[in-house]
């Protein structure tokens, strides 16, 4: 008798504490349970293969507008994978390739005039049977900062290529140096035998 009702009590407290609809929605849930957010390393290295053969004229293109003395795009190395899961976990990521837009006639940097547009590729893929299936052609998004963004770009820039003049000439001063002490060495070397 005890024990029927401490199992009633049990069940009285489960009953407050967990309603019917309550339990049937986390029912639902946990049958249909989110997938994880990144990707997988082997599925990264699968896309960026893909990538890297449906790029390449991308990246043909920008440098002949570059060499034209047309407006171009500094297209960066890296993507930025952006996957979304859909029903049955269907996979499908967008894969962007940004970069800054310059205008080589024009002087600014050793590229050419920032024109204050961020440009992006967009690649659109789906995994199907362990292979990716392009969803859509690829696309241009543009993000205009405006002008004082455009500025803050251009400051920006020519403060990088500033830096990286210093430091290439440091590395510069630091080999020539190196090699005077090593050469230094070496007679040292020979006159003490």
């Amino acid at each position: 008798m005890k024990n029927l009702k401490i199992l009633s009590a049990v069940a009285l407290a489960a009953a407050f504490f967990f309603p019917p609809c309550f339990s049937r929605a986390q029912t639902m849930d946990l049958q249909h349970a989110r997938a994880q957010k990144d990707l997988t390393p082997a599925l990264q290295q699968s896309l960026q293969d893909k990538l890297s053969d449906v790029s390449g004229p991308y990246f043909d293109e920008q440098d002949e507008k570059k060499a034209k003395g047309q407006v171009y795009i500094d297209l960066l190395q890296k993507f930025e994978y952006l996957p979304t899961y859909g029903p049955h976990n269907h996979l499908v990521v967008s894969c962007k390739l940004g970069g800054v837009e310059y205008n080589p006639v024009k002087p600014g940097t050793t590229k050419g005039l920032a024109t204050g547009n961020l440009k992006y590729l967009v690649f659109t893929y789906a995994l199907e049977n362990g292979q990716w299936v392009s969803v859509t052609k690829p696309k241009w998004e543009t993000q205009n900062l405006g002008a004082a963004g455009a500025a803050q770009m251009r400051k920006n820039l020519a403060r990088g290529e500033q830096r990286q003049a210093t430091m290439e000439k440091s590395a510069e001063t630091h080999a020539a140096a190196a090699a005077a002490a090593a050469a230094a060495q070496r007679a040292a070397d020979r006159a003490g035998q």
